[in-house]
């Protein structure tokens, strides 16, 4: 190659940037055929618009419940103030701190819970990982990827709210759970999280559930409301998957202790969240993995969302 030819392919490489190339990429995959399919696991991503609506709760139970109808990983990804090791009374010496620095693999971070899943922990406490940078949240699709290639199931446990990271990982998932309680304040929150998602993709799959309900049905009520107001306002639809009625069994459960509905599984919370387990089931047409172009999967969709975020 002669050296104007060399310049003109270090312009190509160099000056596109790395949105650029990542776009470039996509169009010469276009023109080279359609891309290759991979096995590859149903992934759902437990969401919330505030903190302390039970979703830490909800994501370790539905993980219990999950893995012993398919083999099932649970994710924290909270990654500053990690608690799914704490609900499924697990010590793990390793944690997503180590595995996106580089200084553990991801079978040496996964851990063993009691009761069946396998958790990849998050950090706690940690104020650098609180706001992961662009490199760690690469890092964090491809092990995502990896793990979807391998499992069935992947419960992906979100922090609240609608920071970057929790975003990407929403809109990466096949399925959204969005964990709300009757409150206004925290039905507005819920629908900022619906409004938010679907500015970037109108065609995210949404399920709510509503905690630490008094009354039976009034969670139904309150999914009606959020429902509506979605509907109107952002075009989005979405689906009931179930109340949890507010329990005296998960006021007096303490940290360490293994998951509610591994130890009370007759316990009114417990029921509800079996019930919870069949609805997906139904919804997800069997929580199988399948066969997906490998440009479309869990990996390929948190990069591609990344570029436009």
């Amino acid at each position: 190659m002669d050296g104007a030819g060399a310049g003109r392919q270090h312009e190509m490489k160099g000056g596109l940037g790395p949105r650029g190339r990542g776009l470039f990429g996509r169009l010469l995959d276009g023109l080279r055929g359609a891309p290759a399919t991979r096995t590859e696991a149903v992934s759902i991503a437990i969401a919330s618009g505030k903190g302390g609506t039970g979703k830490s709760f909800l994501a370790t139970s539905l993980a219990v419940l999950l893995h012993k109808l398919r083999r099932t990983v649970l994710v924290d990804c909270d990654f500053g103030l990690a608690c799914d090791h704490l609900l499924l009374g697990v010590k793990p010496t390793l944690t997503l701190q180590q595995l996106l620095s580089g200084q553990a693999t991801l079978d040496q971070v996964l851990v063993t819970s009691p009761c069946g899943p396998r958790l990849l922990p998050g950090a706690s406490g940690v104020r650098r990982m609180a706001t992961p940078s662009d490199k760690d949240l690469l890092s964090f699709a491809r092990e995502l990827g990896t793990l979807a290639a391998r499992e069935e199931v992947l419960v992906l446990d979100l922090g609240a709210g609608i920071a970057p990271a929790t975003v990407l990982t929403m809109l990466g998932a096949d399925w959204i759970v969005l964990v709300t309680q009757p409150e206004i304040a925290a039905l507005v929150d819920a629908y900022a999280v619906v409004k938010c998602i679907a500015q970037l993709h109108e065609h995210a799959k949404f399920l709510v559930v509503v905690n630490r309900v008094g009354t039976p049905g009034r969670g139904e009520l309150a999914f009606e409301r959020l429902t509506e107001v979605a509907r109107q306002h952002v075009g989005v639809q979405l689906v009931y998957l179930g109340e949890i009625p507010d329990d005296d069994a998960v006021m007096q459960h303490r940290l360490g202790q293994l998951p509610l509905v591994a130890i009370e599984p007759t316990a009114p919370t417990s029921v509800a969240l079996a019930a919870m387990v069949q609805r997906l089931h139904q919804l997800t047409g069997g929580l199988r993995a399948r066969e997906v172009a490998s440009d479309q999967g869990i990996e390929a969709r948190f990069r591609q969302h990344r570029l436009f975020l």
